[in-house]
Protein backbone atom coordinates (compact mmCIF):
# COMPACT_ATOMS: atom_id res chain seq x y z
CA UNK A 1 0.00 0.00 0.00
CA UNK A 2 1.49 3.44 -0.58
CA UNK A 3 1.97 6.08 2.28
CA UNK A 4 0.32 9.31 1.73
CA UNK A 5 3.33 11.91 2.24
CA UNK A 6 2.17 15.45 3.66
CA UNK A 7 1.26 17.21 6.44
CA UNK A 8 -1.26 15.43 8.83
CA UNK A 9 -4.63 17.42 8.30
CA UNK A 10 -6.30 18.79 10.62
CA UNK A 11 -9.41 17.44 12.67
CA UNK A 12 -11.90 19.51 13.75
CA UNK A 13 -12.85 19.76 16.82
CA UNK A 14 -15.96 18.66 17.66
CA UNK A 15 -18.27 18.91 20.47
CA UNK A 16 -17.34 16.39 22.17
CA UNK A 17 -13.72 17.38 22.66
CA UNK A 18 -14.64 20.64 24.91
CA UNK A 19 -14.11 18.75 27.89
CA UNK A 20 -18.23 18.89 28.85
CA UNK A 21 -20.57 16.06 28.60
CA UNK A 22 -22.11 15.50 25.19
CA UNK A 23 -25.60 15.09 26.55
CA UNK A 24 -25.56 18.67 27.91
CA UNK A 25 -23.87 20.37 25.27
CA UNK A 26 -26.02 23.20 24.82
CA UNK A 27 -26.13 26.63 23.86
CA UNK A 28 -27.63 27.94 26.70
CA UNK A 29 -26.78 29.34 30.08
CA UNK A 30 -27.58 26.37 31.73
CA UNK A 31 -24.78 24.65 33.88
CA UNK A 32 -23.36 21.53 32.80
CA UNK A 33 -20.90 18.96 34.69
CA UNK A 34 -17.58 18.64 34.38
CA UNK A 35 -16.30 15.46 33.26
CA UNK A 36 -12.06 16.03 35.00
CA UNK A 37 -11.73 18.52 37.50
CA UNK A 38 -8.85 19.46 38.55
CA UNK A 39 -7.56 18.19 42.02
CA UNK A 40 -5.97 21.60 42.42
CA UNK A 41 -9.30 22.92 43.16
CA UNK A 42 -9.75 20.98 46.22
CA UNK A 43 -9.75 22.26 49.57
CA UNK A 44 -7.74 19.87 51.64
CA UNK A 45 -7.65 21.82 55.38
CA UNK A 46 -4.47 19.48 56.57
CA UNK A 47 -3.01 20.20 53.47
CA UNK A 48 -3.12 24.10 53.02
CA UNK A 49 -2.75 25.21 56.70
CA UNK A 50 0.65 26.89 57.59
CA UNK A 51 2.07 27.31 60.95
CA UNK A 52 2.55 31.06 61.79
CA UNK A 53 5.39 31.92 64.67
CA UNK A 54 4.03 34.40 67.53
CA UNK A 55 6.18 37.11 68.31
CA UNK A 56 7.14 37.94 71.03
CA UNK A 57 8.04 41.31 71.38
CA UNK A 58 5.14 42.92 72.61
CA UNK A 59 5.07 40.48 75.57
CA UNK A 60 8.32 42.08 75.99
CA UNK A 61 7.18 45.41 76.05
CA UNK A 62 4.87 44.47 77.96
CA UNK A 63 6.33 42.88 80.56
CA UNK A 64 9.14 45.75 80.46
CA UNK A 65 6.45 48.59 81.18
CA UNK A 66 5.01 46.66 84.19
CA UNK A 67 7.73 45.95 85.84
CA UNK A 68 9.50 49.35 85.44
CA UNK A 69 8.57 50.12 88.89
CA UNK A 70 9.85 47.33 90.79
CA UNK A 71 12.89 46.90 92.77
CA UNK A 72 15.93 45.18 90.76
CA UNK A 73 13.31 45.15 87.43
CA UNK A 74 14.92 46.18 83.70
CA UNK A 75 15.16 49.39 82.99
CA UNK A 76 12.28 51.29 81.21
CA UNK A 77 11.93 51.44 77.63
CA UNK A 78 12.19 55.31 76.47
CA UNK A 79 9.83 54.71 73.85
CA UNK A 80 7.13 53.49 75.90
CA UNK A 81 4.39 56.26 76.83
CA UNK A 82 4.70 57.85 80.04
CA UNK A 83 1.32 56.80 82.53
CA UNK A 84 -1.02 59.43 82.74
CA UNK A 85 -1.35 61.54 85.87
CA UNK A 86 -4.72 61.99 87.68
CA UNK A 87 -6.30 65.04 87.51
CA UNK A 88 -7.81 66.90 91.08
CA UNK A 89 -10.36 68.64 90.13
CA UNK A 90 -13.08 70.48 92.40
CA UNK A 91 -16.66 69.51 93.03
CA UNK A 92 -19.71 71.23 91.53
CA UNK A 93 -20.44 74.02 93.67
CA UNK A 94 -16.79 74.07 95.62
CA UNK A 95 -15.63 77.39 94.86
CA UNK A 96 -14.44 80.19 97.23
CA UNK A 97 -17.10 82.59 98.67
CA UNK A 98 -18.20 85.91 96.70
CA UNK A 99 -16.94 88.74 99.11
CA UNK A 100 -20.39 90.67 100.30
CA UNK A 101 -19.96 94.47 98.09
CA UNK A 102 -18.72 92.53 94.79
CA UNK A 103 -20.17 90.79 92.00
CA UNK A 104 -22.99 91.95 89.54
CA UNK A 105 -25.69 92.51 92.33
CA UNK A 106 -23.23 94.97 93.79
CA UNK A 107 -22.88 96.67 90.45
CA UNK A 108 -26.57 96.63 89.65
CA UNK A 109 -27.19 98.48 93.61
CA UNK A 110 -24.34 101.17 92.51
CA UNK A 111 -26.09 101.93 89.30
CA UNK A 112 -29.11 102.12 90.93
CA UNK A 113 -28.12 104.48 93.45
CA UNK A 114 -26.68 107.08 90.90
CA UNK A 115 -30.11 106.83 89.00
CA UNK A 116 -31.85 109.64 90.33
CA UNK A 117 -28.74 111.89 89.34
CA UNK A 118 -28.90 110.63 85.94
CA UNK A 119 -32.25 111.36 85.46
CA UNK A 120 -31.88 114.40 86.67
CA UNK A 121 -29.35 115.29 84.55
CA UNK A 122 -30.99 114.19 81.48
CA UNK A 123 -33.56 116.30 82.32
CA UNK A 124 -31.92 119.89 82.85
CA UNK A 125 -30.02 119.07 79.31
CA UNK A 126 -33.36 118.66 77.70
CA UNK A 127 -34.48 122.02 79.25
CA UNK A 128 -31.15 123.75 78.48
CA UNK A 129 -31.63 122.99 74.67
CA UNK A 130 -34.97 123.60 74.31
CA UNK A 131 -34.10 127.28 76.04
CA UNK A 132 -31.05 127.24 73.33
CA UNK A 133 -33.49 127.22 71.07
CA UNK A 134 -35.60 129.65 72.09
CA UNK A 135 -32.68 132.33 72.60
CA UNK A 136 -33.19 132.37 76.29
CA UNK A 137 -29.39 132.26 77.47
CA UNK A 138 -30.57 133.33 80.92
CA UNK A 139 -32.35 129.51 81.33
CA UNK A 140 -29.90 127.54 78.91
CA UNK A 141 -27.29 128.32 81.30
CA UNK A 142 -28.82 127.79 84.26
CA UNK A 143 -30.14 124.58 83.43
CA UNK A 144 -26.36 123.77 82.21
CA UNK A 145 -25.01 124.80 84.99
CA UNK A 146 -27.63 122.35 87.17
CA UNK A 147 -26.47 119.58 84.79
CA UNK A 148 -23.08 119.84 85.23
CA UNK A 149 -23.69 120.31 88.71
CA UNK A 150 -25.73 116.88 88.92
CA UNK A 151 -22.48 115.09 87.41
CA UNK A 152 -20.64 117.08 89.72
CA UNK A 153 -21.99 115.55 92.69
CA UNK A 154 -23.30 112.35 91.21
CA UNK A 155 -21.54 109.27 93.68
CA UNK A 156 -19.87 106.19 92.13
CA UNK A 157 -19.59 105.27 89.07
CA UNK A 158 -21.12 108.70 87.92
CA UNK A 159 -23.14 109.79 84.97
CA UNK A 160 -20.52 110.29 82.41
CA UNK A 161 -22.30 108.37 79.78
CA UNK A 162 -25.16 111.52 80.31
CA UNK A 163 -22.83 114.44 80.83
CA UNK A 164 -20.15 113.45 77.77
CA UNK A 165 -22.57 113.31 75.14
CA UNK A 166 -24.18 116.34 76.09
CA UNK A 167 -20.60 118.28 76.24
CA UNK A 168 -21.48 120.28 73.14
CA UNK A 169 -24.28 121.67 73.38
CA UNK A 170 -23.38 122.58 76.76
CA UNK A 171 -19.93 124.56 75.81
CA UNK A 172 -22.20 125.90 73.14
CA UNK A 173 -24.77 127.18 75.79
CA UNK A 174 -21.99 128.82 78.26
CA UNK A 175 -20.18 130.11 75.02
CA UNK A 176 -23.30 131.67 74.31
CA UNK A 177 -23.74 133.39 77.42
CA UNK A 178 -20.32 134.50 77.79
CA UNK A 179 -20.03 136.13 74.35
CA UNK A 180 -17.04 136.24 72.26
CA UNK A 181 -13.49 135.19 73.57
CA UNK A 182 -11.93 138.45 72.74
CA UNK A 183 -14.06 140.42 75.35
CA UNK A 184 -12.45 141.94 77.78
CA UNK A 185 -13.70 141.12 81.62
CA UNK A 186 -13.02 143.28 84.91
CA UNK A 187 -14.20 143.03 88.12
CA UNK A 188 -17.44 144.61 89.38
CA UNK A 189 -17.22 146.64 92.62
CA UNK A 190 -18.35 143.97 95.30
CA UNK A 191 -16.00 141.30 93.45
CA UNK A 192 -14.04 140.37 96.88
CA UNK A 193 -17.16 140.24 98.90
CA UNK A 194 -19.23 137.94 96.13
CA UNK A 195 -16.14 135.51 95.68
CA UNK A 196 -15.59 135.25 99.46
CA UNK A 197 -19.59 134.02 100.08
CA UNK A 198 -20.62 133.20 96.49
CA UNK A 199 -17.46 131.41 94.99
CA UNK A 200 -15.87 128.23 95.26
CA UNK A 201 -11.76 127.70 94.90
CA UNK A 202 -12.17 127.26 91.03
CA UNK A 203 -13.98 130.60 90.46
CA UNK A 204 -12.00 132.78 93.00
CA UNK A 205 -8.50 131.88 91.54
CA UNK A 206 -9.96 132.71 87.70
CA UNK A 207 -11.17 135.62 89.36
CA UNK A 208 -7.78 136.73 90.64
CA UNK A 209 -6.43 136.52 86.81
CA UNK A 210 -9.18 139.46 86.17
CA UNK A 211 -6.74 142.62 85.81
CA UNK A 212 -8.77 145.30 83.13
CA UNK A 213 -5.91 143.92 80.67
CA UNK A 214 -6.64 140.29 79.64
CA UNK A 215 -9.55 139.17 77.76
CA UNK A 216 -11.27 135.91 78.21
CA UNK A 217 -9.13 134.31 75.72
CA UNK A 218 -5.77 134.78 77.84
CA UNK A 219 -7.60 134.24 81.17
CA UNK A 220 -8.22 130.97 79.49
CA UNK A 221 -5.03 130.12 78.10
CA UNK A 222 -3.04 130.30 81.70
CA UNK A 223 -6.06 129.24 83.81
CA UNK A 224 -4.96 125.23 82.98
CA UNK A 225 -8.77 124.85 82.25
CA UNK A 226 -10.58 123.06 79.37
CA UNK A 227 -12.60 124.76 77.41
CA UNK A 228 -16.30 123.89 79.16
CA UNK A 229 -14.75 124.28 82.40
CA UNK A 230 -13.31 127.63 81.79
CA UNK A 231 -16.93 128.97 80.18
CA UNK A 232 -18.68 127.34 82.58
CA UNK A 233 -16.64 129.26 85.45
CA UNK A 234 -16.70 132.74 83.22
CA UNK A 235 -20.07 131.88 82.76
CA UNK A 236 -20.66 131.90 86.98
CA UNK A 237 -18.71 134.93 87.34
CA UNK A 238 -20.87 136.99 85.20
CA UNK A 239 -24.01 135.22 86.70
CA UNK A 240 -22.85 136.63 90.28
CA UNK A 241 -22.26 139.69 89.25
CA UNK A 242 -18.44 139.26 90.35
CA UNK A 243 -17.29 140.27 87.14
CA UNK A 244 -18.46 142.10 83.81
CA UNK A 245 -17.25 142.09 80.02
CA UNK A 246 -16.66 145.45 78.63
Amino acid sequence: MKRREGPEPVRAISDDDDGFDVDNDRDDATPRSILDPLQTGEIDAARDRRVTAMSGIPAIMAESMGHAALPGSRPRDPAAPLPTRPEHTRRVGDTGRTRVGSGPSALAQADADVAPWRKRAAQHIDTARAALDAGDLTAAVTSAEAAMREGDEAPSPGIVEVIEPARPLLTRVFAAYVGPSSGLPVLAPRAAEIAASRLGPRERALLDRVDGRRTLEELFDGSGLGSTDALRIAARLLRTGAVRIV
